[in-house]
């Protein structure tokens, strides 16, 4: 409790408020602890059902033998957050004599008089409702009763059993949120939509206010997925609207490019038997150069005769990769494939393939004729050394 209105300026703070009845009979039923006034006859008849756990409340440090009780005025004051781009509200109070309900300095309505019976009778005797929502604001709030006794007393100055005095009050408050996880992400991306404090039950979808579909809202809450569709990097609007009551909440999504992971192999072309081959792999993402704690790398080797080898790789830094293999002096002879894939963690898998030959040396590929050229050299001398001992090349000198 202020002296004034806390939105407006520093008040004097006055303590907290305290539970007021009439008499043991009024309200019906007076709670445990309040201060009863000892005011002979009836009232506070305002039906409270629609504000559960709502009581008649006035300043501290007040009974029913306090003087003087008119003209006395109070603010009962309660500073809260609303955390949503659309705030809604509503509050229901009754008065004995008279209340004026503001929000955020601003004055939202008032009941009762302090100079009328009539109508500070009607004030106490049933609950009046207020619209809140064009005067909340996301973010702080505060709410303040100004509170006023009149000049109803049996005699002036009355005490407070004479001319008593009291408010009471409740309502409720929302604010109007979505919330989207994930946040950021390429087209395509699947998208959660959870919102809540939006009145309508169907909620039209947009995603830069191109229609995505209907959400179906149940007591103000409602989860709505879609997929991120064709649109440029940057900052997308994605929109709860709610046409019935021109209410619209938004949340702001970020597409990222796509992630593009490269793998180039390199080998030599050609390779002998017993030759080591040395293989080298980059690889990238997004043109950016990886390394061995991002990327996982698996090359395998396919021999002509169809088996398969899976090759070692090591890191020799800058994205760079190195693998080797001996080729078997027994060969197999023909061509080599190589195959190196990729995989980063949430981007799709690379592969990249290369080849190499493997032919036989020149000493083993002219074998079969080097044999053939000397069996024949051999059968010449042979044949040489025979036609000498028959003297067939002996001269007449011999």
């Amino acid at each position: 409790m202020f002296t004034a209105d806390p939105a407006l300026g520093p008040p004097t703070p006055l303590g907290f408020a305290q539970l007021v009845c009439l008499n043991n009979s009024y309200p019906s039923p007076c709670p445990p602890g309040a201060t009863v006034y000892g005011f002979v006859g009836g009232g506070w008849r305002a039906d409270l059902s629609s504000i559960p756990g709502a009581h008649w409340i006035w300043a501290p440090n007040i009974n029913g033998t306090t003087t003087p009780a008119e003209l006395n005025q109070f603010f009962f004051s309660k500073t809260f957050q609303l955390n949503g781009s659309r705030a809604f509200g509503s509050i229901s109070i009754s008065a004995d004599d008279f209340a004026e309900v503001h929000v955020n300095g601003h004055v939202v309505g008032a009941i009762g008089s302090v100079s009328d019976f009539s109508t500070a009778m009607s004030a106490q005797s049933s609950l009046t409702t207020f619209d809140l929502a064009p005067f909340l604001a996301s973010g702080t709030n505060i709410l303040t009763i100004r509170a006023e006794n009149g000049r109803f007393g049996l005699c002036c100055p009355s005490s407070y059993s004479g001319n008593p005095a009291g408010v009471v009050f409740g309502g409720s408050l929302r604010a109007a949120s979505i919330q989207i996880s994930p946040g950021r992400g390429p087209v395509g991306t699947k998208v959660l939509v959870q919102g809540s404090g939006i009145p309508s039950r169907q909620l039209e979808m947009t995603f830069d206010d191109m229609f995505l579909g209907i959400a179906s809202n149940t007591n103000e809450t409602f989860n709505f997925t879609f997929d991120v569709p064709d649109a440029q990097p940057g900052p997308h609007l994605v929109k709860a609207v709610d046409v019935l009551n021109g209410i619209s909440v938004v949340a702001n999504f970020t597409v990222t490019g796509i992630d593009t992971l490269a793998v180039n192999v390199d080998v030599g072309t050609l390779y002998f038997p017993g030759d080591t081959a040395a293989i080298y792999t980059l690889a990238t993402l997004n043109g950016a150069l990886l390394n061995s704690t991002t990327l996982q790398l698996h090359l395998s080797l396919m021999r002509p005769d169809g088996s398969n080898v899976t090759l070692t790789t090591s890191s020799i830094g800058a994205g760079m990769f190195m693998s080797t293999y001996t080729i078997p002096t027994a060969g197999p002879i023909g061509t080599y494939a190589i195959v190196a894939k990729g995989h980063v963690a949430n981007v799709q898998d690379a592969s990249a393939l290369t080849t190499f030959e493997v032919k036989p040396t020149w000493l083993s590929a002219q074998a079969p004729a080097l044999t053939t050229t000397a069996v024949a050299l051999t059968g010449v001398v042979g044949v040489a050394a025979v036609v000498w001992r028959k003297g067939i090349f002996r001269t007449k000198y011999d």
